[in-house]
C-alpha cells in the first residue's frame, strides 16, 4: 500500500515523537528502499539485508525522540542500519572463527557450508565494498550516477567509474565460476 503524504521528514519526525504511528509508517515507506539497498551492498546477502533493514527501522522507531534534526532522518536511519550491518559482520566473523577453531582442535576437517544464494548474490559479495555499494544502489535501488555520487560523497565521474568497474569485475567473477 502506497501512502502519499507531502509532509516533510522533519514534520513527520515531530509527529512520530508525539506518538503518531502513521507518521513513522510514512517515514519507513520513504526510506526503506535506501536502507535495504545499503544493507545489501554491505552484507551481500538478501536475507540478512532484509533483517537488518527491518531492525534499523524498528530501532529508529524506538529512538526517534533522540533525533534532534528531523530533516536528517534519512541519513540518521542509514547510519543506524550501517552500524547494525557492521555488528552483524563482526558476530559472523566471531562465529566462523570459533567454528574453525573447534573443528581444527578435534582433528576434524572443517565442514563445508552450502551457498543458498543465487550465483549473482555470491558474485556481488565478492566485490570490494567500494564497488559493491554503488552497483547495488544502481541496480537494486534504481539510483542514477548523480544520486549515487551525492549519497556516497564522491564525484559523478567517480560514481560512473565505480559502477563500470563493478560490472567488469562482476562479469569476470561470474565467467570464472561458469568456466569451472
Amino acid at each position: 500500500m502506497l501512502i502519499v503524504d507531502d509532509r516533510s521528514d522533519e514534520i513527520l519526525v515531530v509527529a512520530s515523537c508525539q506518538g503518531d504511528k502513521s507518521a513513522y509508517a510514512i517515514l519507513v515507506e520513504r526510506h526503506y528502499r535506501h536502507v535495504f539497498a545499503m544493507c545489501l551492498g554491505i552484507l551481500a546477502d538478501v536475507h540478512d539485508a532484509e533483517d537488518i533493514a527491518q531492525d534499523a527501522m524498528l530501532k529508529g522507531l524506538l529512538k526517534i525522540a533522540e533525533l534532534r534534526e528531523g530533516e536528517q532522518f534519512g541519513r540518521w536511519i542509514l547510519q543506524i542500519a550501517k552500524n547494525l550491518c557492521i555488528d552483524l559482520l563482526r558476530r559472523q566473523k566471531r562465529v566462523k572463527l570459533a567454528a574453525n577453531e573447534a573443528a581444527n582442535s578435534g582433528g576434524a576437517q572443517p565442514r563445508q557450508t552450502t551457498n543458498e544464494n543465487h550465483d549473482l548474490h555470491w558474485a556481488i559479495g565478492r566485490l570490494p565494498k567500494e564497488l559493491r555499494i554503488p552497483l547495488v544502489m544502481y541496480y537494486f535501488d534504481n539510483k542514477n550516477a548523480k544520486a549515487i555520487a551525492e549519497r556516497l560523497n564522491i564525484s559523478h565521474s567517480g560514481a560512473c567509474q565505480r559502477i563500470r568497474t563493478a560490472r567488469q569485475q562482476l562479469h569476470e567473477v561470474l565467467t570464472r565460476k561458469i568456466a569451472r
